[in-house]
This record gives structure tokens, C-alpha cells and sequence, in this order.
């Protein structure tokens, strides 16, 4: 039974920290359109750098989330 309590809790943080990596990817992007925005540029300009911008930064966070833990995990 406590094994249960423990996987339950364990899939709640999960939940929890998938939910703060999303906020925090649409809170790179935001900042990058508000930044776009800032600099007067045309809606097409603006467009185009927020497309350009998110793959780095969807990838930036996966790579520091995700695949860098196992990297180091494989170096040990």
C-alpha cells in the first residue's frame, strides 16, 4: 500500500514539473515576442522571429531537462 501512495505522489510531481516546463517554454516565447514587439518591427517580421526562435528555445529546454541528466548519468 505504501508503495502506491509512493507512485501516486511520484506521478503527481511528475505532472507538476511537466506543467512548469511548459509555462516556462511559453514564457521564453512571450518574452521574445514582447521583445519583437518592443522594437516596433512589421507583423510579418515579428512573426518570423518568433518562428525562428522556437525550435532553440523548445530544444534549449529539452536538452537541459531532459537529455542532459542522462548524459551526465552515462558519464558516472
Amino acid at each position: 500500500m505504501k508503495d502506491n501512495l509512493n507512485k501516486i505522489d511520484q506521478d503527481a510531481r511528475t505532472v507538476y514539473w511537466i506543467i512548469l516546463e511548459k509555462l516556462s517554454i511559453v514564457l521564453c516565447l512571450v518574452i521574445v515576442f514582447a521583445g519583437a514587439l518592443a522594437l516596433n518591427l512589421p507583423w510579418w517580421a515579428v512573426g518570423t522571429i518568433l518562428g525562428f526562435s522556437l525550435g532553440p528555445i523548445v530544444y534549449g529546454h529539452y536538452y537541459f531537462i531532459y537529455i542532459r541528466p542522462i548524459l551526465k548519468r552515462r558519464e558516472d
